[in-house]
């Protein structure tokens, strides 16, 4: 397995976040990638 995750996304600006960041679930599919290796994932929350 790949040691590396690469997500692609609009950025998530007022202008642009319609197009493509709201909904592209990064953060789940980034601690879904933790999880599948044995690593902790990350707790997103502010």
């Amino acid at each position: 397995p790949s040691k590396h995750l690469i997500l692609k996304s609009a950025h998530p600006s007022p202008l642009s976040a319609h197009k493509g960041f709201f909904g592209n679930k990064h953060f789940s599919k980034c601690n879904d990638f933790l999880k599948e290796r044995r690593i902790i994932p990350i707790t997103w929350e502010i």
